[in-house]
């Protein structure tokens, strides 16, 4: 009996770094595991949009990227896949094979904004995941655009998921440009993430891109980056010890200055070369302690990290800044919310009174909050979507 077809359009050759390959990865071996046929697309979006670590550039060949996530394909069964290059050739699947896809599948599922192809308006059923909260909304347009290479509009889609659990609450200024949003988690497919138990390991570390795409303005205000909040905190290794490293990445990332202030800065593209790589800077930490974007912080979107995650799935407890989420997730033991600096000296306190059980709790809430079986479910059971197991 063939299984339902699941095509999940992405963002994975051109951007093939760890951290960012792990959390669509949990997408698609979710979606399997509850008995789909995952059919992955990707289209290239825009000039150069690909990254290659090993040069550092941007170029319009995916070699590099698809080298990166086949291997991981062939591991979940996942066989028909297609990827449409900057000469608007189709690697993999075909245009006619995909619009005939598009007829036949149960939903087309759209994270980010950065994939579209017009095949996908043969599909009833189109979903998409915002996993940027307010900055997505920021920039939608106030009348509603369509979709073109580069960009899936949310208006081209039935169903809305996003990050910002809080999106629609009256203290939070993210506009819904009348679509209804639905709270939604990164899903974890535990089976991609082990425990790792070190308890010798000093440092609360994480991966962090200094001001990745800037900050954005809405009526009048301003949303920034990670930068913004971090900064805030700069005393904290006088405070609490030198127990915190970043592995910073970005233009003009300070990384003297923040050394000079007792952080600990390591490179960021060593940790997130691959998804082994990413895995392993993590198993190796004592646990994480991360800021969130400002635009996070400020609109208390509730958004939640899909790093903080794989921190979590490791069994490594996590100090991270409070955009909401401690309303509805279990702080206090294994995840730490913080709003102050003295939040977070005790929450390390806390973390060392009994590492092992910090460590057990980290893992069980990633289990029992963040488990795909249950975050995907109830998705497509939103969309009335029937689920095959």
């Amino acid at each position: 009996m063939s299984r339902p077809i699941a095509i999940f359009a992405g963002y994975l050759a051109r951007y093939p770094l760890g951290g960012h390959l792990l959390s669509q990865y949990h997408f698609l071996a979710g979606l399997a595991k509850l008995g789909y046929e995952v059919v992955f697309l990707e289209h290239y979006g825009w000039p150069n949009a690909c990254y290659d670590p090993p040069t550092n550039t941007m170029t319009d060949d995916p070699t590099h990227g698809l080298g990166q996530i086949l291997p991981f394909f062939k591991r979940i069964g996942l066989r028909r896949w297609c990827y449409v290059d900057a000469s608007e050739e189709w690697q993999g699947l075909q245009r006619d094979e995909v619009r005939s896809l598009c007829r036949d599948a149960a939903f087309v599922m759209s994270s980010s904004s950065t994939t579209w192809l017009e095949e996908f308006c043969e599909c009833p059923t189109r979903i998409f995941v915002d996993i940027d909260p307010g900055f997505t909304q920021f920039k939608m347009s106030p009348t509603p655009s369509p979709s073109c290479p580069g960009y899936a509009s949310p208006h081209d889609f039935n169903f809305h998921f996003t990050f910002g659990e809080r999106i629609g609450k009256p203290n939070c200024p993210i506009p819904t440009h009348g679509l209804c949003w639905h709270p939604f988690r990164q899903p974890l497919a535990l089976d991609l993430i082990s425990p790792q138990f070190t308890p010798k390991a000093p440092r609360f570390t994480t991966v962090m891109s200094w001001s990745a795409y800037g900050s954005v303005e809405y009526r009048g205000v301003s949303y920034g980056q990670k930068n913004v909040e971090l900064l805030k905190y700069l005393d904290l290794p006088r405070r609490a010890g030198n127990v915190f490293e970043i592995a910073l990445g970005g233009v003009n990332a300070p990384a003297q200055p923040l050394r000079d202030f007792g952080w600990i800065i390591s490179e960021a593209l060593a940790a997130t070369s691959s998804v082994k790589a990413y895995l392993d800077y993590i198993g190796h930490s004592r646990g994480e302690f991360s800021v969130a974007k400002e635009a996070y912080v400020k609109t208390r979107c509730g958004w939640f990290s899909d790093r903080t995650v794989a921190y979590l799935a490791s069994g490594k407890p996590a100090i991270v800044q409070d955009t909401g989420f401690a309303e509805t997730l279990p702080c206090g033991e294994g995840l730490f919310a913080f709003q102050t600096a003295d939040d977070v000296v005790n929450a390390v306190e806390e973390i060392g009174k009994d590492y092992e059980r910090q460590c057990r709790a980290a893992r069980r809430i990633a289990r029992e909050h963040f488990d795909s079986d249950k975050v995907l479910r109830t998705m497509l059971q939103t969309c009335d979507v029937p689920v095959p197991r």
